[in-house]
C-alpha cells in the first residue's frame, strides 16, 4: 500500500511526464529530437498494415492465448496461475512469463484502438493473477515462485527479462486504459530491483541475460516521474563491461551477452543478437533522458556495425553459434563482419533491428534509421506470421533446400513450440506499428511510413492537426494526404524520402513543387496549411536486382530481386513440382524481365513478379553464346554499402533452356505447404 499511495503522489507531481502517452514515450524526454503521437493518434483505415492490424486482434489475440494455455508450450499461462495459488499444474521454460506479458502488452496496444471491453475484462482477468503470483516485496519470476533462497542466482534463469516485459506491458496497459491496477505491481516490481542493484554489489554485476528490465525502467520513470527508476536504468547499462570476464558463457561477463566490454567503448555488435538489440535499445532510451554523447556515439558505431556489415538484406541479424573476436563461444549471435545469415535470422532478434532503429530515429531525425524500420517491417517481421495469423517462425531463412529442418529451423510455421519467445513479439509489433508512421517536433510533422490511415494529434506547441493518408503502397508508390485541419498556423511536413527510390515526385494542391525531392531524406513542405490542402507524393517503384558487396563470398555473383521496400523469393511449392523444377536449376540472365501483377487473390493479395529464368543447361547455352560480351565493369566504391542496385550489362535475351518463374513476397513464403525457397537467386554467369 505503501507505495502504490507513493505511485499516485509521483503521477500527479509527474504531470506532463506520461502526457504524450506514446508507445516509446519521448514526449517529455529532453535529448530526444523527435516526439511520438499518442498510441490513439492513428488508426489504420485500409491496406495492408489495416489487414495485419485486424488480423493481430480478431486471430492472433486468441489463437496465442489458445496457445499459452496449452501444456506442450513453451510459455504457459498456467504457470502464473499455480504461483497465484489458483491452481496446482503449469510449467513453462524459464523466460515463460516475459512471453506472456507481451501477449497482454498486444491486447492494451489493439485495446487502445478498439475500446474492445472484452479485451479489457480479459487483461483484468490476468492482472488479477499476475497480483496474487507476486511477492509481497515486489519480487515476482514464476519459475523461481516464492523460494527465496533462489532469487537472482542466474542470470540465465531469466528472471529480469521476465521484469522487464511486466514493466513495459504495465505501462502500456495503463496508458491504453488509465487504470493503475497494473502500474501499481509494476511499482512495486520498480521498488524491488532498486533496492536489489542500486547499490551495485559483485555478486549481481553480471545481471541480467537478456536485459529487458532497462526499456522497461525507463518507461516506468516515463510514466511515474519516479527518477529512481531512470537512475536503475543507468546502473544497468554501467553494469555491462565493468567486470569482463567474471561469468560464463550462461552467466555473463562475455560477449555472449555483451559483457565483455564497456557499451561505451564498444565499436561493433557482439553476442546474442537478441539480448544486443534489447541492451542497444535499452541504451537509446537511456540516452533520450541523459543526452550522454559518448553513449550516443558507441550506438551509432553498434548501429552501424550490426546494419552495414552483419545483417541479411530482409533486415535479419542473428548468424547463429560461433566464436566472438574476442574468443567467446556465442549462440544466436551476429556474425562476424559480412558472415551474413541467410539460414538462421532468429524473429525477435529482427524485430529488435527496427526497434532499435526506431529509437535512434527518435534521437538523431536521421532518415537512415527510418528506412532501416522499413526494411524490417516488411520483410522479416512479416515473414514470421502466416497469412492466417495463427502459425509463427523461430528462424527466417534465406533459402530452403528441402527437408524437416532441425531444431529451430522449420520448414512451415507452428502454433506451440519449445521456445514461444517470438509469436508475441511479433503480435505486440503490429499491434503498435501505427505509432511509428509519424512523428512531431516543435516546428512540424515528421512522416517515417507509408499506408492508408487518419492523424489526429496535435503539435508540441498546441496546435491541432488532422490528416488523412490514403495509398496502396507498398504495392504502389503513389501516396495522397489530405489536410482536415491545421489549426491556423503555419507548420512543416517532412516526407520521407527512401533510398531505394529514384525520381520522387511531390506536388501540393496539384502544383509540382520546385524542390528536387533527393532520396535518402526528408523533404520539408513548410505553409500555412488549410482544410482541404493537398499533398501528392509519387514514389516510383522500378523493379531492381540487388548485389552484396564483395566481401561477402557467399553471394558472389547471386542477385535479389526487390520492388520498392518487398524483398522477393523464388518460391517452388514442392505439391507442384517444385522439386523437379529445383533440380533442373534455376538462373537469372543478368537483363530479365519481370512483369508486374497485383494479385488479390493469391497469397493474402500483393504484387507478384514474373519472367523468363534459365535452368542449368539454359544458363550453360547463355554463357556460350555471350561469352564475347565484355567483363562487368568495377563500378566504383561500395562506401558504407551493404546491398546496392545491380547494374545489367547490354546483353542478347536466352534463345533456349528458359523457365517461367514467379517472385513473390519473401513475408509470404512457406503458406502452400513445405517449399524450396531462396532470396539470392544465382546469375546466369
Amino acid at each position: 500500500m505503501k507505495c502504490y499511495l507513493a505511485m499516485l503522489g509521483v503521477v500527479v507531481a509527474a504531470g506532463a511526464v506520461g502526457a504524450g502517452r506514446g508507445v516509446v514515450d519521448t514526449s517529455a524526454s529532453p535529448h530526444a529530437k523527435l516526439r511520438p503521437v499518442p498510441m490513439d493518434a492513428v488508426r489504420w483505415t485500409g491496406g495492408l498494415w489495416a489487414d495485419k492490424f485486424k488480423l493481430c486482434a480478431n486471430t492472433m489475440i486468441p489463437s496465442m492465448h489458445k496457445a499459452l494455455l496449452d501444456p506442450r508450450n513453451a510459455a504457459q499461462l498456467h504457470r502464473l496461475r499455480r504461483v497465484a495459488g489458483l491452481q496446482k499444474e503449469g510449467g513453462g521454460k524459464d523466460w515463460a512469463d516475459g512471453d506472456c506479458y507481451k501477449w497482454i502488452e498486444t491486447i492494451a496496444h489493439v485495446y487502445a484502438i478498439t475500446k474492445d471491453p472484452k479485451l479489457d475484462k480479459l487483461m483484468d482477468e490476468w492482472v488479477g493473477v499476475i497480483a496474487k503470483a507476486q511477492d509481497d516485496d515486489g519480487y515476482i519470476s514464476t519459475n523461481i515462485g516464492r523460494e527465496k533462497t533462489a532469487r537472482l542466482q542466474a542470470p540465465y534463469r531469466h528472471e529480469l527479462y521476465n521484469m522487464g516485459h511486466l514493466l513495459t506491458a504495465a505501462c502500456i496497459h495503463h496508458r491504453a486504459t488509465g487504470k493503475k491496477n497494473f502500474l501499481r505491481l509494476a511499482c512495486k516490481l520498480g521498488d524491488f530491483l532498486y533496492a536489489q542493484f542500486q547499490p551495485r554489489p559483485k555478486r549481481l554485476v553480471h545481471f541480467a541475460w537478456n536485459p529487458s528490465q532497462i526499456m522497461g525502467l525507463v518507461e516506468l520513470y516515463r510514466t511515474t516521474g519516479n527518477r529512481r527508476y531512470l537512475e536503475l536504468a543507468k546502473i544497468f547499462v554501467d553494469n555491462r563491461g565493468s567486470s569482463p570476464g567474471g561469468g560464463t558463457h550462461r552467466n555473463g561477463g562475455t560477449d555472449q551477452t555483451q559483457d565483455r566490454m564497456p557499451l561505451r567503448k564498444e565499436t561493433h555488435a557482439v553476442g546474442h543478437a537478441v539480448t544486443g538489440m534489447y541492451l542497444y535499445c535499452s541504451a537509446a532510451d537511456v540516452c533520450a533522458e541523459t543526452g550522454e554523447a559518448e553513449l550516443l556515439a558507441a550506438l551509432k558505431r553498434v548501429w552501424t556495425s550490426a546494419t552495414a556489415r552483419k545483417m541479411d538484406i530482409t533486415g535479419g541479424v542473428a548468424y547463429g553459434n560461433l566464436t566472438s573476436g574476442r574468443g567467446d563461444p556465442c549462440h544466436e549471435a551476429f556474425g562476424a563482419d559480412y558472415q551474413l545469415p541467410n539460414r538462421y535470422n532468429e524473429t525477435c532478434a529482427n524485430i529488435g533491428n527496427g526497434m532499435f532503429s526506431w529509437r535512434m530515429l527518435t534521437l538523431t531525425g536521421d532518415v537512415k534509421y527510418a528506412d532501416m524500420l522499413e526494411k524490417v517491417i516488411y520483410n522479416s517481421l512479416l515473414a514470421a506470421v502466416d497469412l492466417k495469423g495463427e502459425n509463427f517462425f523461430y528462424c527466417n531463412p534465406l533459402v530452403w533446400r528441402g527437408g524437416k529442418g532441425k531444431g529451430h529451423l522449420t520448414p512451415v510455421r507452428w502454433s506451440v513450440h519449445h521456445c514461444y519467445c517470438c509469436p508475441p513479439q511479433v503480435s505486440r509489433t503490429i499491434a503498435k506499428l501505427h505509432n511509428w508512421v509519424y512523428s512531431v517536433s516543435p516546428d512540424g510533422l515528421w512522416v517515417h511510413l507509408y499506408g492508408g490511415n487518419v492523424l489526429t494529434t496535435k503539435l508540441p506547441g498546441g496546435q491541432q492537426i488532422k490528416l488523412t493518408q490514403e495509398t496502396r503502397y507498398p504495392w504502389a508508390g503513389e501516396v495522397k494526404f489530405k489536410i482536415d485541419a491545421a489549426g491556423g498556423e503555419p507548420f512543416t511536413i517532412r516526407l520521407r524520402i527512401p533510398t531505394w527510390v529514384r525520381r520522387a515526385a511531390v506536388k501540393v494542391n496539384g502544383k509540382s513543387l520546385a524542390a528536387d525531392p533527393k532520396p535518402g531524406g526528408y523533404l520539408a513542405v513548410r505553409r500555412k496549411w488549410t482544410a482541404g490542402d493537398t499533398i501528392e507524393l509519387n514514389l516510383p517503384m522500378a523493379i531492381r536486382l540487388m548485389e552484396a558487396r564483395p566481401e561477402v563470398k557467399a553471394l558472389k555473383n547471386y542477385v535479389s530481386v526487390m520492388r520498392g521496400p518487398i524483398v522477393y523469393c523464388l518460391e517452388l511449392p514442392e505439391s507442384q513440382g517444385g522439386a523437379k523444377v529445383w533440380r533442373d536449376g534455376v538462373f537469372l540472365p543478368e537483363n530479365v524481365k519481370f512483369t508486374v501483377a497485383m494479385r488479390k487473390d493469391f497469397l493474402g493479395g500483393g504484387v507478384v513478379l514474373s519472367g523468363q529464368a534459365l535452368t542449368a543447361n539454359g544458363r550453360d547455352r547463355f554463357i556460350a553464346d555471350t561469352s564475347s560480351a565484355p567483363e562487368p565493369k568495377d563500378r566504383g566504391r561500395w562506401g558504407g554499402l551493404l546491398y546496392r542496385r545491380f547494374e545489367p550489362r547490354g546483353l542478347p535475351i536466352a534463345s533456349s533452356g528458359r523457365v517461367q518463374v514467379t517472385l513473390i513476397p519473401y513475408y509470404a513464403w512457406a503458406n502452400r505447404g513445405a517449399s524450396l525457397m531462396e532470396v539470392w537467386i544465382p546469375l546466369a554467369r
